[in-house]
């Protein structure tokens, strides 16, 4: 359970885990120095259920809310909610993940080696994306307009 306070509150962020144990992150401005390091790698697999989740080896990316897909030139704007309209999404696989970035806005940008593109962007009121992995690593877009980010490393 991924938790915080108001945007406002200076309290990191933490997870509680079900036997009550805590893990205590911290929240950082996207753009203020901070980057996400995803090496170039293979898509591994697809997953879609109320969510879109990206495998590249041992990092998982999970999108929550509507995003933009662009191949070819066309914007498709997809919403893991609406799985009918997800097909586009699928076509991504087989692909190369070559770059992967967060903008000031906690916007996050995926690009892949056959030029298509993800644009997921942050939402007043949800966590729209976030990026398992490897280990214990833990990035989620927060919820609001500022462009936190909540960090586990």
């Amino acid at each position: 359970m991924l938790t915080r306070g108001n945007l406002g509150n200076v309290e990191p962020p933490f997870i509680r885990h079900t036997a009550g144990s805590e893990h205590q992150g911290k929240t950082l401005r996207a753009g203020s120095g901070w980057e996400l390091k995803i090496d170039p790698c293979e898509l591994s697999f697809l997953r879609v259920d109320h969510q879109v989740r990206l495998q590249f080896k041992k990092t998982e990316i999970v999108i929550e809310s509507p995003f933009i897909l662009r191949i070819g030139g066309v914007d498709y704007h997809l919403d893991p909610g609406e799985r009918r309209n997800l097909g586009p999404f699928l076509g991504l696989y087989p692909n190369t993940l070559v770059s992967a970035s967060v903008d000031a806005q906690a916007t996050l940008q995926l690009a892949f080696g056959d030029g298509a593109t993800i644009t997921v962007p942050a939402d007043p009121q949800y966590e729209t994306w976030q990026v398992n992995g490897p280990g214990n690593f833990l990035v989620v877009c927060v919820p609001g307009t500022s462009g936190d980010l909540s960090i586990w490393e």
